[in-house]
């Protein structure tokens, strides 16, 4: 995957700060056009001034024509700090994500780019609505940044290898990886987590002892591990430095603290749902790890995705 044309979402009042700068290096080192684009959130207090006074359009128009300005003179100062990007400005009216991922399609963005935190999120790890909406409903992978970035020089990416229908989205989440650590000079891991399923019944009702249910335990992991080495295989020249891992036990345990234990600086997540986020490769716990993840977050859906916002009835 190329990332040529990013979009670049900033919300009315919303500064350029730290994270929104890791974006651009990003876009910077891959000679990217990058579109930004506002999004003014269509009110019904709008349609109840143009019943008073007839002039709610007038309204809207200014506004629009105020903040394509102000977004036209943010451009024109991050281009005099980004050499080698090529900046565009785009102001649209609607619900935030649903106009974001109908500029990404109608720009063939390969990647939106989000910062999604605001002062008034409580926790540091929390990423809004409009955030998780993306996630879901987006062709386009998404791109969550951290709040307060770093240099990107570790990655984790996780596959789900339970599915024999996942392989070629297995494959198709690693080559994006790979991409992007070339991109930004960073390792790779190559993370699955699973869980011992069936250790409780074999303890129960079948007989196994200890040392049986350990020595599965081992074979099981032993496969998963060799699983892990086939999707590499097809990378084995890479330049980039990649390491398989297998972790065991609750998804939404073991991985955020895998993550932040070894200092992760960005994971890579899929989505194989088309309703909702808990489709996640992880499993049905994705949503809510994802909030207990306080480093950038990139999510990818399948090539075979069909954007509901986009698809016509």
């Amino acid at each position: 995957m190329t990332f040529t044309q990013l979009l670049v979402p900033i919300a009315p009042g919303q500064e350029i700060d730290d994270s929104h700068h890791q974006a651009f290096q990003f876009a910077n080192k891959c000679s990217a056009k990058v579109t930004l684009l506002l999004v003014i959130k269509e009110l019904a207090e709008f349609k109840e001034i143009y019943h008073l006074s007839g002039s709610s359009l007038n309204v809207l128009d200014k506004a629009t024509h105020h903040l394509k300005n102000d977004l036209e003179k943010q451009a024109r100062t991050l281009s005099d700090q980004y050499s080698n990007i090529r900046f565009s400005t785009k102001v649209r009216v609607g619900t935030p994500f649903i106009e974001i991922i109908k500029e990404a399609d109608e720009s063939d963005a390969s990647m939106i780019i989000i910062n999604s935190y605001r002062q008034s999120k409580k926790d540091a790890c929390e990423r809004g609505s409009n955030t998780l909406n993306l996630m879901r409903k987006s062709e386009a992978p998404i791109w969550s940044l951290s709040r307060v970035p770093s240099s990107i020089r570790n990655v984790v990416v996780a596959v789900d290898l339970t599915n024999d229908e996942y392989q070629d989205f297995n494959a198709q989440l690693l080559s994006m990886a790979i991409d992007f650590c070339s991109s930004v000079g960073a390792s790779l891991t190559l993370c699955h987590v699973w869980k011992f399923e069936s250790e409780g019944f074999l303890r129960d009702w079948s007989g196994y002892s200890d040392i049986e249910i350990a020595l599965i335990a081992k074979e099981m992991r032993k496969e998963r591990l060799s699983r892990l080495n086939a999707l590499l295989e097809v990378h084995k020249d890479s330049p980039i430095k990649i390491e398989p891992k297998v972790l065991e036990g609750e998804t939404r345990e073991v991985f955020p603290k895998y993550v932040a234990d070894y200092k992760m600086d960005l994971v890579i997540l899929g989505s194989m749902s088309r309703s909702g986020i808990s489709g996640f490769v992880l499993g049905n716990t994705a949503e809510a790890m994802i909030n207990q993840l306080d480093c950038s977050v990139i999510t990818l859906k399948p090539d075979t995705f069909s954007s509901p916002v986009l698809t016509k009835p």
